[in-house]
């Protein structure tokens, strides 16, 4: 999910080659980038994003879950683990995605090199990324959502063993974080494994760079964290929640549009610019995939309540045929 980021030194550690010839294969293989000479579908993927979006609202309304309100003891309270345990492992979940953040991404004296989507071309463009600007992903996105999440669950679990009041606000929003947090990380670690990676192998295109460290929090350990958590843990999990996923969804597409056309000149994903023929279908299909891997997680949340014996290894199972540590052999 995230965009092609690399040094020289990185490179030759995972055995790939910095040459120029190398750039040059690898600009070659690109098989991403745009078609803009047709008619643009701008005006008809706004109003279906629009319209998905204002109906999600209206759902979220109509079902309660934007005032839903945990129980405090759903959210402190593990029958699995003590609950300074539970506690600990969020706190510690929550360090790990943003110290990923901040040192090894916005802070880190290495620039990433891009591969985008020109906002006037539609050509896949090579560029350096530094900064905050290395958060414009939306593997990043997901990656401050866990973040947010278990931090904000870790904050609570720690006020509650030392009998501090918790304020009522944080238990109408850890829910909704934790719900969407469960479609958005699920998405990534499957795209990344059964799309990112085959287009890249079928392509030649390099793969370190889906393997650096701040990746694999990203695309690995972001989705292996909310497991445990969804195990361990006691946060009801609520179908209404299927929304969710595609609300954040909605919320990136607006601010992808508003990077590419005023700041950035470029999208990061080729099927984020609302202008091609197969944008309106694309951005439908984006939709119904933050449902589905949604709904997925609900249904192991169902089998964990009904049996811990068969949830647990139905999870893990999930969990390794998501996540991918090294690159392919073939």
């Amino acid at each position: 999910m995230d965009p092609l980021e690399q040094k020289s030194q990185e490179e030759a550690s995972s055995g790939l080659s910095d040459s120029s010839s190398s750039w040059n294969l690898t600009i070659r293989n690109m098989v991403r980038g745009n078609t803009l000479t047709e008619s643009p579908k701008t005006k008809v993927t706004f109003t279906i994003v629009t319209a998905v979006f204002i109906l999600l609202l209206w759902i979220g309304f109509a079902t309660d879950l934007f005032l839903h309100k945990a129980s405090t003891d759903s959210i402190i309270h593990s029958d699995e683990i003590p609950d300074l345990l539970l506690g600990l492992f969020r706190i510690g979940a929550a360090y790990l995605a943003f110290h990923a953040i901040v040192f090894w991404m916005v802070i880190s004296p290495r620039p990433g090199i891009m591969y985008s989507i020109n906002y006037y071309t539609g050509n896949v463009d090579q560029h350096e990324i530094k900064g905050l600007e290395r958060l414009v992903t939306f593997s990043s996105w997901q990656l401050i959502l866990c973040g947010i999440f278990f931090f904000l669950a870790g904050l609570v679990s720690w006020l509650a063993i030392f009998e501090i009041d918790i304020p009522s606000f944080l238990n109408r929003i850890i829910p909704l974080l934790y719900f969407m947090a469960l479609s958005a990380s699920s998405l990534t670690a499957i795209v990344v494994r059964y799309v990112i990676i085959p287009a890249d192998v079928k392509s030649n295109n390099p793969l370190g760079h889906l393997f650096l460290k701040h990746e694999q929090v990203m695309h690995n350990w972001a989705i292996i964290l909310l497991s445990v958590e969804l195990v361990l843990g006691s946060i009801e999990v609520l179908p209404e929640g299927v929304i969710l996923g595609g609300f954040l969804g909605g919320i990136y597409f607006y601010f992808a549009f508003v990077w590419a056309r005023f700041f950035g000149q470029y999208f990061v994903y080729d099927f984020i610019d609302p202008r091609p023929k197969s944008a309106p279908y694309a951005i439908v299909g984006l939709v119904l995939a933050f449902g589905v891997f949604f709904m997925t997680m609900y249904a192991l949340y169902l089998v964990l309540q009904w049996n811990q014996w068969v949830g647990v290894p139905l999870v893990a199972l999930f969990v390794q045929r998501s996540v991918l540590f090294n690159p392919p052999t073939s």
